[in-house]
Parts: structure tokens; sequence; C-alpha cells
């Protein structure tokens, strides 16, 4: 056999191998495979601490998509590829149309039913039913909503979870409805401000003709605000996104008796949080900007760690206050700002430092080309354009990471960069080696 024979065989063993592994787990468990069916599992409740049936679905993935790529070929993958992007408008479509509203959970309903309800939900717009039934059945292609019986509509599990799951419906219309413009855009923007880092020349501000960065940009309209926080939520509510990566994934308990650790940028301080109930010896500074503090927010700490966890306010691009702490904390902070803008936050601590100070930051990291899998793989590398669009920032490899801290100031000394067993966050560490 050729090469590429052996390819697609070995790729068709290997996905019936992987197959028996999860059905063989799911049946000893007593459990179901996730389903399409209205009724069905939406994910699979096989979680990482089952490590092999766990490890032997994401395998399955990655090979599914490398044999249904090779039965494709080359040309003709290459050619669905660039019209792929009609899955976004038939998704639009059926969430700004809130057509899974107007379905009936159970049972079906027909075409002509459907269009006058999709029109009562949205203020009588005159909606054809011809141009609502394709975007259904297109959408159908993708397994959302489906059509039992010629004329009438019905839904799968993917179209119930746009009617149920909050956080994932506002995941869909932030995608597919707030950053549709913005991405088309972005080459624009390159073209525009060549080499640009800078948050106001980005596919969204050409998008929305407005010079804003990013997040003052979606905090001016309260609704478009509360979509972006939801969709946030279905983004980092998984498992590889746990406070319990931060809590387990760096030796806390190493730091010393009363070791103060400054948490920049930590919002209400539910991380911090989270860390000091688990060390009981740390002391914890929460900063963030003015108009994250406000009484009501300055209350959220809980009573029994108020003596170790305290909000305050501090903008991290000015000099840092909290002289000689022994850990500068940044959560997912840094791959929101480009390079010139991280080397900034970076000098803005200079004058706090003593030496021996850490600055720790848990954030994402690229993997180098063909070291992680799949899944991994296309979620940083998706991870990384989406930052581009938004506010011109990126994600880093490790040696990024290096080589800002080398920008900052010599005397800081990268240590280590590494990835907590199940975690989609890394953590780099970096120490100062200047003078007391």
């Amino acid at each position: 056999m050729t090469t590429s024979i052996q390819r697609i065989t070995s790729l068709s063993e290997e996905i019936s191998g992987k197959t028996k592994i999860i059905t063989d787990y799911l049946s000893s468990k007593g459990l179901e495979a996730a389903s399409f069916d209205v009724n069905g599992l939406s994910e699979y409740p096989i979680p990482p601490q089952d490590e092999i049936p766990f490890k032997a679905r994401l395998e399955l993935i990655a090979a599914t998509k490398e044999l249904h790529d090779l039965a494709l070929g080359p040309k003709e993958g290459l050619r669905y590829l660039a019209w792929d992007s009609v899955n976004s408008l038939s998704l639009q479509a059926l969430w700004e149309f809130k057509v899974a509203e107007a379905v009936p959970l159970a049972g079906m309903i027909s075409y002509e039913d459907l269009t006058k309800k999709v029109r009562e939900l949205n203020d009588n717009l005159e909606i054809p039913m011809l141009n609502l039934r394709r975007f259904l059945r297109h959408a159908m292609t993708n397994r959302i909503f489906r059509e039992p019986e010629k004329g009438y509509v019905a839904h799968t599990r993917s179209s119930r979870l746009l009617l149920q799951d909050d956080a994932l419906a506002s995941w869909v219309g932030f995608m597919s409805h707030d950053l549709w413009l913005p991405i088309a855009n972005v080459v624009n923007a390159m073209k525009k401000w060549p080499a640009s880092e800078e948050s106001t020349e980005t596919g969204v501000n050409l998008a929305y003709n407005q010079d804003l960065p990013w997040f003052d940009f979606i905090q001016k309209d309260q609704t478009f605000s509360k979509r972006y926080n939801l969709a946030m939520q279905a983004h980092g509510g998984g498992e590889g996104f746990a406070a319990k990566h931060t809590v387990d994934g760096y030796p806390w308990g190493e730091l010393g008796d009363g070791a103060t650790v400054v948490d920049l940028g930590g919002n209400q301080g539910y991380i911090s949080t989270a860390i000091a109930e688990a060390f009981p010896k740390l002391k914890f500074i929460v900063q963030d900007t003015a108009g994250m503090r406000t009484p009501e927010t300055l209350g959220k700490v809980p009573d029994g760690l108020k003596d170790r966890v305290s909000l305050t306010t501090h903008d991290f691009f000015t000099p840092q206050a909290v002289i000689g702490a022994d850990v500068y904390f940044f959560r997912w902070i840094f791959h929101g700002f480009a390079d010139k803008y991280c080397v900034k936050i970076l000098k803005a601590l200079v004058p706090a430092l003593r030496k021996g100070s850490k600055v720790v930051i848990n954030d994402g990291a690229l993997p180098e080309p063909l070291t992680a899998g799949y899944i991994e793989e296309r979620s940083m590398r998706t991870m990384d354009l989406f930052m581009q669009v938004t506010v011109n920032a990126r994600e880093r490899e490790v040696g990024d990471w290096e080589v800002l801290f080398s920008r900052a100031d010599k005397r800081y000394k990268f240590g280590r960069a590494w990835k907590p067993e199940k975690s989609r966050m890394w953590f780099i560490e970096a120490e100062w080696t200047g003078d007391e």
C-alpha cells in the first residue's frame, strides 16, 4: 500500500480502538453518550480524572477530523473551508430571530406556523417563510434543529441549548453577531494601521466605526456587556479554566507564613479568596481600577477572610504602591494587551520590587507546533486570532514570555513556565534580582 492509503487505514483502526475505549467505559458506568436527540446528553459524562477514556475521546476527535479531511482531499477541503463562513450566517439568523423560542420542545411545528411565531417574537418584522426555511435547512446540516417530516421543524439537543443555556446562547450571539463584522475587518485594519499594537486600531474599531478600546466599547451598551460576560462564562467555565487549577497548580505553600500576594487586575478577588481559603497563612491585596470598587463590591470578601484579603484600587499601568510583596500575581491579564503594554505593566512594578520578589502570571501559552493535541492547539490558535480581532493583543509562546521580562528590565530573571495537569492555563514565573 502507498503511504496515503496506509494513513487512511491506520486512522480507521485508531478510530475503532478509541471508540471501543469510550463505549466500554460508558457501558461499564451505565452511562449514555452525547446525542443530538432533543432529550439526549449535551456533553460526554467523562471526567478528566478518568484519564484513559477522557484522553481517548480527545484523540478520537483528532483522528476523525483528520480522516474527514483526507476523505475530502486538499482541493475539495479548501473549497469547503472557504465557504464555511455561511455556517455563522445561518447560526446568526436563528439566534437573532429567536427561532429556538418559537419551536416547541415537544413535537414539531410547520414552517408556516413557525414563521408567524418568529415574526411575533421580532416585533412583527416581515420575515419571509422561504428565507427562514433556508436558514433552518442549512443549520440542520450542522444538526441544529431537524425536519422529522417534510415541512415541519423540531428541536435537536443543539437547538435546545440555544433555548435553555443562557451562557452558551450568549456565546453564539457574541461570536456570530457581535464579532461577525470585526472578524471580516481584521485584514483591512492591518492595512490601515500596519504593525499596530494599539487597542483602538482593530477590526472592532473599523466594523463599528468607533475609536474606543474594546472593553470601553462594550461597556457602553448594557445588553452587549451582559452578553459578553455570559459568553465568557461559557468559555471560561470549562474544566481547564477552573479556579482550582490556579489554587493547586502553583506552590503557594512554599511562600512562607505571612507572605503577601498582590493580585493585580483581580476583579472582586474570587481567585485570591479561593487561594486564601486553601492557604490560611497567606495575605492577599487585590487591586483593580476605581470602577470596580463600589461600596457594594467592597463588601464581597467573606467575613472569615477580611483580615487576609483586601480589595484596593490601583491601575497596573501606574507605579506599584505595595512595596516589597512576596508575589505580584496576574491572572488572565497579559493576553489582553500587546507587547508594548505588557512591558509597561512590568516596568510599573519595578519601584516596588525587592530582591527575591516574584512575578507570577497565570495565563495562556501557545504550544510549540506539533507538541499538543489537536483540540488544545486549535483552541489556542483560535484564541490567538480573536485577541487580534478585539484588542490587537496575542497569545504567547514560552520564549515570548521570557522576552517580555527582558524588555521590561534585565534584572528580571525568567524562571520557568509550566501547565498544571488538566489545566488550559499556564504559570509563568520570574524573580527580581535587583538590589534590596
